[in-house]
């Protein structure tokens, strides 16, 4: 068949939910599914309610809602069918290994994703379907040699009389089909998910087909429906994936219709890039909003819920305050907890997942120690935040005992950022013990590796005011990333943003970042050894500090007599959260090493007086065998510690 440029495709993505991420494609039709039950049509994409439909049946119909008004609403040559998170691959060079299933997992349905199935080509794609009447799913199946008839009858939540109502109906009212039907039931293998391409023709017949089993079905069987739950309620679609098999398998087996078959891919993460816009207009306000911004994730909602704690409690009530976590994870009850927390008609609180645009970056990342991912989060703010002009960014293992608007007001015009000089660092560049790693001394990194050129001005990141006006100047995410993971660095984003705003720091009370003395050794053996300036700067702020910050492996949620601890316990207490730190605190396990007691436990005994220095006798350090399996290393666990 030749390529015709006026063929209409429309090839329907149904979603349920927002900040779902879709292919610019002119072929592709997102549409809403059950648009009839939400309180809010989501913008956008089409909506399953209007013209004649069954919307209000999605709970039983679930996507073919989306099928339905089609059938009643669409002209098109080809009419398809996917879900937002199962796709048809249109790149038939490629065939990606599948679950039993028959699914290609991938791990999103990005942009450079949806180019490997080929959705950047929708010319590509038009020639494809152009060719055949009918394009199906590779067959999938189910555990052993289960059939699809088996499978259906002992699963608890499909009912053996509605798949042998259904079958009945076929009897009666399409005996043309029985032994099609029987068949494919017996099989081990089929077509699942309601996904397919049809052209005009063959879509009509087998939609008056599904429509009339299904509301044969319906009616047959309700008295039965009224008692089902909600998963069995999901009936009808359940029903639909079985006929859809049946259907396709008799085109093909029995019409021999012109058919190809494609993979189909199932993404484990489908959101959208997400950005927001300020939660109040400066213009309307006497004072800008402080804009706040924190990293965490789901487990830490019991610290990050102290931090918000003390930074409510010591807000001015003639300020706004536009709180924002980045996060990848927060369950919506964790999130409605800490909003109920904070409420006040002067703070808002929202978080803000970071996952689609950490992506692109997160696999050639480094990690360490008690570092997790979301330390590289502050790294997204420019481009998260397009419209904010400035930010100020906290570590979520802080207390705040001043009000943050007072930091927020510093002026960071013609700067980068506005931050605190690091005690620590500047003690452990001068010589102090635990300085560096056992692969390269303190001084030796920051002047010939990091190439800091003043490191007394290495600042401390857990306190920062971002000029992000003046970042997007300076630095694109592409060119922020690719110097964050062009080495193993020792702090990692923190050397990042150190060497990026080398010149470009105004430096601010060390009031506002006053770190724990970590296991009684912080000041003792590495801050006595900073220059006296910074060391008298920092015995200063600890008579009055505004922040405190439990930098390092030792909290005071893992060591209650830790240094500060006071100041975050007064806060959690305050919080919905507290039995849970409470609760965890108490059930570490007995042998773990208390902080500062020299003490190792076996683990840390194994690693560090059995293992490592195996491994060192083996990989020397800066050898070429140990940069070679650090290499393969980190293609294996891009995630992990450093070794």
């Amino acid at each position: 068949m030749a390529q015709d440029a006026n063929t209409s495709i429309k090839l329907f993505v149904s979603t349920h939910k927002g900040g779902v991420h879709f292919p610019d494609n002119e072929l592709i039709c997102p549409i809403e599914v059950g648009a009839a039950l939400h309180a809010q049509k989501l913008e956008g994409m089409l909506h399953d309610d209007e013209g004649e439909n069954i919307s209000q049946k999605n709970p039983r119909y679930c996507e073919l809602t989306a099928q339905y008004w089609a059938w009643k609403n669409a002209d098109a040559d080809y009419y398809g069918f996917m879900h937002y998170r199962r796709y048809l691959s249109f790149d038939q060079s490629q065939h990606y290994p599948t679950n039993r299933f028959g699914d290609v997992l991938m791990d999103a349905n990005d942009d450079a994703t949806l180019a490997k199935l080929g959705y950047d080509d929708p010319e590509a794609m038009r020639k494809l379907i152009e060719q055949y009447d009918l394009i199906v799913p590779e067959k999938g199946g189910f555990q052993g040699s289960t059939t699809i008839g088996y499978a259906y009858y002992n699963s608890w939540e499909q009912k053996k009389e509605d798949l042998d109502c259904v079958m009945d109906i076929i009897a009666e009212r399409y005996p043309e089909f029985s032994g099609i039907a029987k068949d494919y039931l017996n099989r081990s293998e089929g077509y699942f998910c309601n996904v397919f391409i049809m052209k005009r023709d063959l879509f009509q017949a087998y939609s008056t087909w599904l429509f009339d089993i299904l509301e044969e079905h319906e009616r047959r069987r309700a008295e039965a429906l009224e008692s089902y739950d909600v998963t069995s309620n999901r009936v009808s679609g359940y029903l639909a994936e079985r006929l859809c098999g049946i259907y396709l398998t008799w085109l093909i087996e029995q019409k021999g219709v012109k058919y190809t078959t494609l993979q189909r891919a199932l993404f484990a993460d489908v959101d959208e890039a997400q950005t927001l816009e300020p939660a109040w207009d400066a213009s309307k306000e006497e004072s800008e909003p402080v804009a706040l911004v924190f990293s965490a994730n789901d487990f830490y909602s019991p610290y990050l819920g102290a931090l918000l704690k003390s930074v409510a409690d010591n807000c001015s009530d003639h300020r706004k305050y536009d709180i924002i976590v980045l996060h990848e994870d927060f369950t919506q009850k964790n999130i409605d907890l800490m909003r109920q927390m904070v409420e006040a008609p002067n703070i808002s609180l929202r978080f803000l997942k970071v996952t689609a645009t950490m992506r692109a970056y997160q696999s050639k990342l480094y990690l360490r120690g008690h570092f997790k991912v979301e330390t590289y989060f502050r790294l997204l703010l420019p481009q998260m935040l397009p419209d904010y002009h400035k930010v100020l960014y906290l570590d979520a293992d802080m207390i705040c005992l001043h009000d943050v608007a007072e930091l927020f007001d510093t002026d960071v015009e013609g700067c980068l950022v506005a931050a605190v000089r690091d005690p620590d660092t500047a003690g452990l560049y001068n010589g102090a013990p635990h300085s560096g790693t056992d692969a390269v001394a303190k001084n030796k990194y920051m002047d010939e590796i990091l190439k800091i050129k003043h490191p007394y001005d290495y600042f401390q990141a857990g306190t920062i005011v971002f000029n992000l006006d003046e970042w997007r100047r300076a630095y694109t995410p592409e060119e922020i990333f690719s110097f964050a993971s062009s080495y193993d660095w020792q702090l990692l984003d923190q050397d990042v943003l150190n060497y990026l705003c080398q010149g470009r720091v105004r430096y601010v009370d060390m009031a506002w970042n006053v770190m724990m003395d970590w296991v009684g050794i912080r000041i003792k053996d590495i801050i006595i050894r900073a220059p006296r300036d910074i060391y008298q700067a920092y015995m200063a702020s600890r008579k009055n500090p505004y922040v405190v910050h439990f930098a390092g492996p030792e909290k005071p949620w893992n060591s209650p007599a830790c240094d500060y601890s006071e100041h975050f316990w007064r806060y959690a207490r305050q919080t919905p959260f507290y039995e849970v730190a409470l609760h965890r605190m108490c059930q570490a396990p007995a042998n773990d090493k208390v902080p500062g007691s020299g003490k190792l436990t076996p683990k840390e005994f194994a690693y560090q007086k059995v293992a490592t220095p195996i491994v060192r006798f083996f990989l020397p350090l800066d050898s070429k065998r140990f940069k070679k399996a650090r290499s393969i290393y980190r293609k294996i666990h891009p995630r992990g510690e450093n070794y």
